[in-house]
């Protein structure tokens, strides 16, 4: 009876043992299957994508569920959906440290780490990006996986150029170059697409160059010259679209090098190339760049049309460049044709979008200035809740509610207590207006300017300032580039790099500080309304305005005339 109820044990152990092992491989097929789903994301669409990543962020395995996380972050990023940044980066952060690191494992945290990088670079976070790309990296060279090297370190040499370190983007894309053709066979089908992306890369770090400094003619030709291997490499077989890249590119550099007639055939064929497989978004900017050629070749009736047609592609496109500057150019064209009519038509359309896009900016402004600390700490508490709501008791959810709302309460008094106390020091220096001035002469004396076109650049700011044309209703990014004679870039660039602030910032320094001048000195400026207050210095809400003014002087416009007041 006993060596009965033992094999009876042992079959039941062995049962056991079998279907555990059978779950266990049938949750890594599924796992498997719903991490496949969000690189089918192009075929089966973002919604779809992002249903599979959200089962996979609630599995129990940490690796999986942290991919889930990330890539979800990226499809949202990428396709700007709606997305709760906080809650996704804080759920990321709390589960990435606990995926460990072995054999098993390496693959999955490349994956999560180039994802969040793509993220990164998507939102303008170029020194994270890198920061992530470079720990792909590491995982990519500790599995030998050749494959993901060149891509990884192709990200990589992009980061670089895109931060302006070219010699270290140059170095990293030609490394990835020389990897892909010494490992032909381990690449094996793969192989041409990641030898024609490593050419086309590099390029464009060249033509990076070039634009930096467009005496050196050598990197746009080293830029042609790679476009040429790819062109010429037979091996390759590239489809209808990567050929049509590479002539927009080649196309691209000879503009670059003001050689407009070779680059007119290449515009031709990117175009031809376009159409024929309907990729629109390619289309749209072949015919602007195209236009543009045209343009500078005085042939304007071919400019107009091609113009045209980037305006039949895209409808309305409030904050693109291209569209918006595509207005300017037809304006100029009619007002060449001196057709008055047509000209003041695209002349007025221009300046709208141009006034929507700053009204779309100051409200994404306000939109980020809503995300205050207290904002980010409530929704934190919430995903808190959430997250552990099945493993904590109703009791434990109150006692924790009540210390939060302790701890913000005492955050928020003592927040209080220190604005109140620093207000009036910061009162005392704003109404010094002699000292301050003397302190930015004597601040812009020790300014060490690179070279005279970043001279020519701040001394166009000097200009602005002194005729208060930053008051002007349409004073914005692009107004202030086009009266100094650069582009936004270059212009948000140097005010950057000089003024340690952004051109918002910027903005509101100078509006408030002539306010503060203003209150100081015309008593008639100090019995206007808080609206008119505004108005004066460029802000049509006085919501905002008031908002601005306490950020910049530590109190409201009201408290500020009773103190003047006061004082006098």
């Amino acid at each position: 009876m006993r060596s009965y109820s033992i094999l009876f044990l042992v079959f039941v152990c062995s049962v056991m043992h079998c279907f555990s092992q059978q779950t266990t491989s049938e949750n890594q097929q599924e796992l498997k299957a719903l991490k496949k789903k969000f690189y089918e994301n192009k075929k089966i669409g973002t919604d779809s994508a992002l249903i599979y990543m959200d089962r996979l962020s609630h599995k129990i395995n940490i690796p999986y569920k942290t991919f889930g996380f990330a890539g979800a972050i990226y499809l949202k990023t990428r396709d700007k959906y709606p997305l709760d940044f906080e809650a996704y980066r804080d759920s990321i952060n709390k589960y990435l440290p606990q995926i460990t690191e072995n054999k098993n494992n390496y693959t999955l945290l490349f994956d999560i780490y180039i994802l969040l990088g793509n993220t990164s670079k998507r939102r303008g976070q170029m020194k994270a990006a890198l920061e992530y790309y470079l720990k792909a990296e590491n995982y990519a060279l500790i599995t030998n996986d050749i494959e993901r090297i060149v891509k990884i370190k192709g990200n990589v040499a992009l980061i670089y150029q895109d931060i302006g370190q070219f010699n270290k983007a140059l170095d990293k894309i030609k490394t990835t170059l020389k990897i892909a053709e010494n490992n032909k066979d381990v690449l094996g089908s793969k192989y041409a697409g990641r030898k024609y992306k490593t050419l086309l890369n590099t390029s464009a770090i060249y033509n990076s160059i070039f634009k930096s400094d467009k005496t050196v003619l050598a990197n746009a030709d080293s830029s042609i010259h790679y476009l040429n291997r790819i062109l010429n490499d037979k091996q390759l077989k590239l489809s209808k679209f990567r050929y049509g890249q590479v002539y927009s590119n080649l196309a691209i550099t000879y503009t670059l090098k003001e050689e407009h007639k070779k680059a007119r055939p290449y515009y031709d064929k990117s175009i031809a190339l376009f159409t024929e497989i309907n990729a629109q978004s390619y289309l749209y900017n072949s015919y602007y760049n195209s236009g543009i050629n045209y343009w500078h070749l005085d042939s304007l009736a071919k400019s107009k049309s091609d113009f045209l047609n980037v305006l039949r592609i895209k409808k309305d496109s409030v904050l693109d460049p291209n569209y918006v500057n595509t207005h300017k150019y037809l304006s100029e064209i009619y007002v060449k044709e001196k057709n008055t009519d047509s000209a003041s038509y695209y002349f007025a359309k221009h300046e709208k979008i141009l006034e929507r896009a700053y009204s779309a900016e100051q409200k994404e402004q306000e939109r980020i200035l809503k995300d205050d600390e207290t904002y980010l700490l409530k929704k934190k508490i919430e995903n808190l809740k959430k997250t552990n709501s099945k493993s904590k008791n109703l009791f434990n959810i109150a006692v924790v509610s009540l210390i939060i709302i302790i701890l913000l309460s005492i955050y928020i008094l003592s927040k209080n207590i220190r604005e109140k106390k620093n207000a009036k020091q910061r009162l005392e220096q704003l109404l010094q207006t002699e000292i301050s001035e003397s302190k930015d002469n004597s601040s812009s004396s020790k300014l060490v300017i690179k070279n005279e076109q970043h001279q020519e650049i701040i001394d166009g700011l000097k200009k602005i300032e002194k005729s208060l044309f930053f008051l002007k209703e349409d004073f914005n990014l692009y107004t202030t580039a086009k009266k100094i004679g650069t582009n936004t870039t270059y212009l948000s660039k140097i005010i950057k790099d000089y003024k340690k602030m952004t051109f918002s910032e910027y903005t509101n320094e100078l509006r408030i500080k002539y306010i503060v001048e203003k209150l100081s000195t015309d008593k008639t400026v100090r019995a206007y309304t808080t609206q008119a207050i505004g108005e004066i210095g460029g802000y049509k809400n006085a919501k905002s305005f008031t908002r601005i003014f306490k950020k910049y002087t530590g109190i409201t416009p009201f408290q500020f005339i009773e103190k003047i007041e006061t004082e006098l």
